[in-house]
């Protein structure tokens, strides 16, 4: 599975944008709480205080909103997300409609082309640059 991450700040501007692959995942529920933990998990590293975590994937942020304990594929990868937001109350997620993520998808898609992770802080890759403007006009 490829995975695509790309954090903006309040405006919209990219800051870090991230992609990478996972390999024998064929559950796409499982594919997406791993793409959110490894964003939960970049973020905490980057100690970003406040942020809005955008999936596609309902039973994904359903599962991670849920004060029960949920029983999944996937259950302890949702506990790892969901520790993150326990320690930080600025912290939120929500669903977003697949075409509001046309850069995670486009970054996850090159992740699976390069077969690596790779990062970029600040300066954005020159493949994502116009759905970046897309995805920025789609979300205001």
């Amino acid at each position: 599975m490829g995975i695509g991450i790309i954090i903006r700040d309040e405006e919209g501007e990219a800051l870090v944008a991230e992609c990478d692959i996972k390999n024998n995942v064929v559950n796409a529920a499982v594919a997406e709480s791993l793409a959110l933990r490894k964003a939960t998990d970049l973020c905490s590293d980057l100690n970003i205080q406040k942020a809005i975590f955008e999936g596609d994937a309902k039973e994904v942020v359903e599962a991670v909103l849920s004060e029960e304990e949920v029983v999944l594929d996937f259950s302890s990868i949702i506990d790892d997300v969901k520790f993150h937001f326990r320690n930080r109350t600025h912290w939120f997620i929500q669903f977003a409609s697949r075409k509001k993520s046309t850069v995670a998808h486009t970054l996850a898609k090159k992740a699976l082309e390069i077969g690596k992770q790779l990062v970029w802080i600040e300066e954005v890759p020159k493949f994502i640059v116009g759905c970046l403007l897309d995805d920025t006009s789609c979300n205001t």
